[in-house]
């Protein structure tokens, strides 16, 4: 259910203020969206969703959170800029919740649901992710240290060189520890420009969703005073065209892992004193051998 303007603008206000009545017609007018957004915006399974609204319903119905909303900006871009940022804090302390029904009455004698917490399954995953990161460096360590040192420098960002690797570079480059070590820390420095990026990307298919959400609201209003603003609905259908290509480049470029911080074959090649291309198919098929040995088929893609 979509309000206006002015009555959008009056709902937040009362919800700021801790008005009951308010704050459920909100959660009416505005529970599909707050289901809907991991699964639209992030790409996360209906349990997922499920678990969220869970999560954001607890910290919203207090309506503490609407005070910070001025009206500078629509209410829908504000509204899903706080459910972004409270997504982010979810997955960071994740844990799995279920809603029961046990029809208990209030004081007011009105029924209400509640939440009942079941074992925390955050052990349970940390421990499959220590195994996953095992297995991969124990997959990682059974390859020869020259083409280990490739794959490695490719992803010093996250990745770091053990004593034998290190010393494999001082023969390699006749350079000094101290001297590999600032070459490390400089690329590292580099990528983590790049790692920036990587972020403002993500934030702009965010920004994009919302700029689809905005124009298609605004080609219903224009829509409906057509045939008068033809002209107006050719212009908006060709901007969230535009939005809507935008968005899937830009999502086709993170599942393919164009957001990774990769170093550059360049700086890779200069360091060992190979060729680029030697570093590009090198790492190409150390990156199919890890993924049979992982079973992990979306690691190369």
């Amino acid at each position: 259910m979509n309000l206006s303007k002015d009555k959008t603008l009056d709902l937040v206000t009362r919800c700021g203020e801790g008005d009951e009545a308010a704050l459920k017609l909100f959660f009416e007018s505005y529970s599909e969206d707050i289901y809907n957004f991991p699964m639209k915006i992030f790409h996360l399974s209906e349990d997922d969703a499920g678990d969220f609204f869970l999560y954001a319903f607890e910290r919203l119905k207090t309506g503490a959170r609407f005070s910070s909303f001025k009206g500078k900006s629509s209410f829908r871009t504000w509204f899903y800029s706080v459910l972004r940022n409270m997504l982010i804090d979810w997955q960071r302390t994740k844990r799995e919740l279920k809603m029961t029904n046990l029809g208990k009455i209030n004081k007011e004698g009105k029924e209400y649901a509640t939440i009942e917490d079941e074992p925390d399954l955050r052990p349970d995953l940390i421990e499959e992710a220590q195994e996953l990161t095992k297995h991969f460096h124990q997959v990682l360590g059974e390859i020869g240290v020259e083409k280990r040192v490739i794959f490695k420098l490719s992803y010093i960002y996250y990745l770091n060189l053990d004593e034998e690797e290190i010393q494999f570079l001082i023969e390699k480059t006749n350079l000094g520890v101290e001297e590999i070590k600032k070459k490390i820390l400089g690329l590292r420095s580099e990528l983590s420009k790049r790692e920036e990026e990587n972020i403002r990307m993500e934030d702009k298919i965010t920004s994009l969703y919302l700029n689809i959400l905005e124009l298609k609201e605004k080609q219903t209003v224009t829509v409906k005073k057509a045939p008068l603003l033809p002209q107006e609905i050719d212009k908006t259908s060709q901007a969230l065209k535009k939005k809507y290509e935008q968005r899937k480049k830009l999502l086709e470029k993170r599942k393919k892992g164009h957001f990774l911080a990769r170093t550059p074959y360049r700086e890779v090649a200069d360091l060992l004193g190979i060729t680029e291309g030697n570093v590009s198919v090198t790492l190409l098929r150390l990156i199919e051998k890890i993924q049979k040995k992982l079973k992990f088929s979306e690691l190369s893609e």
